[in-house]
């Protein structure tokens, strides 16, 4: 988090586009340095968010671990055709979903992929970091 708070502050300092750009890419090198070669996340809490159920019966999901950071799948079959995030509705990850509510506090694990592409402002101050969900429940 004290990584995204840094781009945060960076951002918000930047006086021009430029500036504003810099501070997404400073942001995203220094989260590809810190997570190294194995972006993993092993049992990390977060607040579940919601997500969307699709007419094939996949879900979409996003756990926000920090005050405008998420962790998140995609949302449509179109994009998740070569990472695979989407929620299979009779998987065991499907039937938790089907038992939580949004704000409820999770436990899960994640392949993250990397961060999901918008605007620099989203990326900065509103980061969604696309995520394979390996594990999640509700905590105790």
């Amino acid at each position: 988090m004290a990584i995204i708070e840094a781009a945060r502050e960076e951002y918000g300092a930047a006086k021009s586009i430029d500036g504003r750009k810099n501070a997404r890419m400073t942001l995203q090198i220094a989260i590809h340095r810190f997570m190294g070669l194995t972006h993993a996340a092993h049992d990390w809490v977060g607040i579940y968010k919601g997500g969307k159920r699709l007419d094939s019966g996949e879900r979409s999901v996003q756990v926000e671990i920090a005050p405008g950071v998420s962790i998140v799948t995609w949302d449509n079959r179109f994009f998740d055709t070569q990472t695979g995030t989407l929620i299979k509705p009779y998987s065991a990850m499907g039937h938790i979903l089907d038992n939580l509510a949004i704000g409820d506090t999770v436990v899960f694990s994640a392949d993250l992929i990397g961060n999901a592409v918008s605007n620099d402002d989203d990326m900065i101050r509103r980061p969604q970091i696309l995520g394979r969900f390996t594990g999640l429940k509700k905590a105790e």
